[in-house]
Formats: C-alpha cells, structure tokens, sequence
C-alpha cells in the first residue's frame, strides 16, 4: 500500500535509515525480476539512476525527492510483476513472449499465437530436456533444446518475422533457457544468471 509508505514516510524521524531499508527490499525484488525475464533490465538501470541521484545530496529535501521518486518506482514495479497474470501467463512463460515480442508491433491475432507457441515451447522443453540434472553438459540433449526451440518459432507469423529474425529470437530464447533452467530443479530460477 502506497499510501501507507508514504504517511510512514512522513511519521518516521530517521528517513534515511528507512529509505535504505526500502532500497535493500527493492534490489532482491528488483533482481528476482531480472532472473525471470532479462528485458526487464531497464527497471534496473531506471533504479540506478534513483540511487545515483539521491548519493549526490543527502538533506531532507534530497531525501524527501527520493523517496518520491523510489514509491513511483515501486508502483511501475508492481505493475511489471503483475503484467503476467493480466496476460494470462506465468512469468516463465512471459519472459519468452517477451523475447518474441521485443521491438514489434503485432496484432491481437500475432500476439495470440506468439503466447500460443511460447506457452507450448516451455512445456515441450520442460517435460522432458531441460528437467535433467545437468542437461546444459550434454551436447545431445542441448542439440534436442534448440532444435524444439527452432521447431516451435518456424511457426512465429510469417507477415511479422523474417527468416533472419526467427534465427535471431531462437538464439536469443535458447540463451535465455540455458541461463535460467540449469536442469533438475524444482525452481527454475534457483541458481540463474543473467545473460550479458
């Protein structure tokens, strides 16, 4: 609740001590984010930029600003990790959409059948490839990840992805499982990293 933060905000005579507790909960959401899906990067680097402007002055007025600018912040967070759920998605399945999605105006119809493939890619790899305890070590079982991946884009739509963009998207969803689902773990962010 915002508003609660804010008059809490407001009652508190050490702000800054409060406005550092309110950065460390931030930075473990803000980096659970980043394992699910890697475009959500600019969350990271608009937070940075909070930070770096609340360092260089720290009165109650720099104070005050920050805090502003961190609960506005907080907001657009809640409304990304929400974004799932209002799509009808997990955020597994998101960060995939997400990645066949990244720079391209589609239609209601595109995007229908781009969450279409995304939902039925991570099942195809989940039941069986990527559930292996160390499937990433297996150059037969890494081969069977890209070629379900290649498969399942071919049917990206035609109008809207260029031959040259599927390959492009298939790379790009095959780095993103191969950070993300190191094999033989219930949680598959445990143990992630984010692609560079």
């Amino acid at each position: 609740d915002f508003d609660k933060l804010r008059a809490a905000f407001a009652k508190v005579e050490r702000k800054n001590s409060m406005l550092y507790d309110l950065q460390q909960a931030i930075e473990q959401k803000l980096m659970q984010m980043l394992r699910e899906n890697p475009l959500r990067m600019d969350f990271y680097e608009r937070y940075e930029e909070i930070i770096a402007a609340y360092n260089k002055g720290k009165d109650l007025e720099d104070t005050m600003a920050a805090f502003d600018r961190v609960n506005a912040f907080l907001r657009d967070l809640a409304v990304e990790d929400a974004r799932p759920m209002r799509e009808g998605l997990n955020q597994e399945t998101q960060a995939i959409v997400d990645l066949l999605r990244s720079g391209k105006e589609l239609t209601a119809a595109e995007i229908k059948q781009v969450k279409k493939i995304a939902v039925q890619l991570l099942a195809d790899l989940k039941q069986d490839k990527i559930r292996l305890d160390r499937w990433r070590e297996s150059r037969q079982i890494t081969a069977k990840v890209k070629t379900t991946i290649v498969d399942a884009l071919q049917w990206l739509p035609q109008e809207s992805y260029s031959d040259e963009e599927v390959t492009e998207r298939t790379f790009q969803v095959y780095q993103h499982i191969f950070s993300t689902y190191p094999g033989g773990l219930d949680d598959p962010y445990q143990g992630s990293r984010l692609v560079g």
